[in-house]
């Protein structure tokens, strides 16, 4: 170990006086405290964009195809691009339309799904989040399944019958009438997010065009890939035979603004928080310039025996540099304690009509962990510069001349 290192704990350690140990005590709590509110406060916005991001996986298609202008009837033609790509697992033609759901006086908008029964598990799944009810009676004629919250909104259960309305009626000439069908609930699903829970219907395919008087034709086609996050690189392979009037999306597209807003707010999280590293930093200047000016007669004498300025200058940094390193280390292990209990049990429950999840979950991350590490280390070092630098600075003959 060199010399000013051992010189620099020398002076960190000593109990000789009682002030300047206390603010050494103080700059180490303060960027102990900073660096793990730092990782804490950037494994909550990790962990809730996670998890949203994991909610929208499990109740969305990973690509979708549209078509701008007409109807959509000739959608069985593009499934020959498909079978040439091998992250795509699985696809199938979809109707998706808003109506209303009814039961006595109870009255409920809901969005209508309609797909192939047996496509759609290698799909979206929603077989294996039913909570009540049996999956294959979708198949049976005027069958559906519902969300949670719809069952409690209309007040029905499994085997119950209500009816939906679509706005998409007929022209008679009484007026405009809109179209009205009973239908009878075959299941109850469980998305574990509000905003499906309380909307969801799912019908058979063939009965939501008859339903919405589209006839052969589709809203679009849903596909699901094997690696959810390779959709952009899909999303460009399809767009070489894919062109105008079809559109095609991937689940980052249509929820762009949420995670770049997401993104933005863990960015200035970050800045804010690393402010209380850096008012601890100014704990570390301020000590460095006490001990400097306690230890004026110490610098003297060494540059007396041949100690230049460098090495002072290096003595009162790694002073600095130390109480930062034994603070960043700390606060990175009692953060990342906090991340790991807090995810494993998880100790912040949420409410799910409000943030989609049930609970928060916290994650990390080594490009996080390394950043908030060398950002401390960074400001403690700048923090040290100055005061080690007027240390180094002190003439030995002016020191002396009245000791």
């Amino acid at each position: 170990m060199p010399l000013y290192i051992k010189i620099a704990l020398k002076y960190l350690l000593s109990l000789k006086s009682k002030a300047l140990s206390f603010m050494t005590v103080i700059s180490f709590i303060g960027i102990t405290v900073g660096v793990s509110a730092l990782l804490i406060t950037l494994a909550v916005m990790s962990g809730f964009q996670w998890g949203l991001k994991e909610k929208i996986l499990e109740t969305s298609p990973h690509i979708v195809i549209f078509k701008m202008t007409g109807r959509f009837t000739e959608y069985s033609s593009l499934y020959d691009y498909f079978t040439d790509i091998k992250d795509i697992e699985a696809y199938q033609p979809f109707i998706y339309s808003q109506a209303l759901a009814s039961k006595g006086e109870n009255v409920k908008s809901v969005n209508i799904r309609g797909v192939d029964p047996d496509k759609d598990k290698k799909i979206m799944k929603v077989n294996t989040k039913l909570i009540a009810g049996n999956y294959d009676d979708l198949k049976k004629r005027n069958h559906v399944l519902i969300g949670k919250d719809v069952a409690v909104a209309l007040d029905i259960w499994v085997g119950d019958s209500f009816k939906i309305m679509s706005p998409f009626g007929r022209k008679t000439p009484l007026g405009y009438l809109p179209k009205i069908k009973k239908v009878y609930v075959a299941g109850i699903v469980d998305f574990g997010m509000y905003e499906y829970d309380s909307t969801y219907i799912q019908m058979r395919l063939d009965e939501a065009q008859n339903f919405f008087d589209m006839k052969d034709a589709v809203t679009g086609i849903q596909i699901k890939l094997r690696n959810p996050y390779r959709a952009d690189t899909v999303k460009k392979q399809l767009e070489r035979y894919i062109s105008y009037p079809y559109i095609i999306r991937t689940w980052m597209d249509l929820n762009k603004s949420l995670f770049q807003a997401l993104q933005l707010e863990k960015l200035a999280m970050f800045l804010v928080i690393a402010l209380i590293v850096l008012v601890a930093s100014f704990n570390v200047s301020s000590l460095l310039i006490t001990k400097a000016r306690e230890k004026r007669k110490d610098i003297a004498i060494l540059k007396t025996i041949g100690a230049d300025s460098s090495f002072i200058l290096k003595t009162f940094l790694w002073q600095g540099m130390l109480i930062g390193i034994a603070g960043t280390v700390f606060g990175t292990i009692i953060g990342l304690s906090v991340i790991y209990f807090g995810d494993t049990y998880h100790l912040v429950k949420l409410n799910p009509e409000v943030y989609m999840i049930d609970y928060l979950p916290l994650k990390t991350s080594i490009f996080d962990i390394t950043a908030v590490f060398l950002s401390s280390l960074f400001i403690c070092f700048v923090s040290s510069v100055l005061p080690a630098y007027f240390a180094s600075r002190d003439v030995p003959a002016e020191v002396l001349r009245y000791e």
